[in-house]
């Protein structure tokens, strides 16, 4: 039995293959937003995965915070900093349930429904990641809007 716990089909997430997606998915400049905060855990491994992407809620690293995953913004400003941007990467569960209730998690479902449209999504082991255009903006390859599941 502990060998089955060594495996890969033991795991419920793939953070190698979600740092991937993601790198796969975003452009240098997108911002990176996390459904929710504690899921930052999935790219700690590889920061190479996301070194070029703005975490558009994190107020203090795991470091600094001294937590796992770090510490989030006020929900006003993680609402209004992404407004800001164009794109957005957006990583959550496989199964897109929204298992954290609070200020900052309802700013970025509201925000993402109001001001931006799904472009792509990748499904991996575990998560979804998903690229996030501003309503204004024609999805990559899409000059005329709709959604491509990949």
């Amino acid at each position: 039995m502990s060998m089955h716990l060594r495996t890969p089909q033991s795991r419920h997430d793939d953070v190698i293959a979600i740092g991937h997606a993601v790198r796969q998915s975003a452009r240098p400049g997108d911002g990176l937003l996390y459904l929710s905060g504690r899921h930052r855990v999935w790219t700690q491994a590889r920061p190479q995965d996301t070194r070029e992407l703005t975490d558009l809620a994190l107020a203090r690293d795991a470091m600094s915070s001294d937590t796992l995953s770090g510490t989030e913004l006020p929900a006003q400003e993680i609402a209004h900093r992404m407004q800001s941007f164009r794109r957005i990467v957006a990583v959550r569960d496989a199964a897109g349930a929204h298992s954290d209730i609070n200020a900052q998690e309802l700013a970025k479902h509201r925000t993402l429904d109001r001001y931006f449209r799904e472009c792509t999504t990748k499904n991996v082991t575990g998560a979804r990641v998903t690229v996030y255009t501003r309503n204004d903006v024609p999805c990559p390859g899409q000059e005329s809007g709709g959604t491509d599941q990949q």
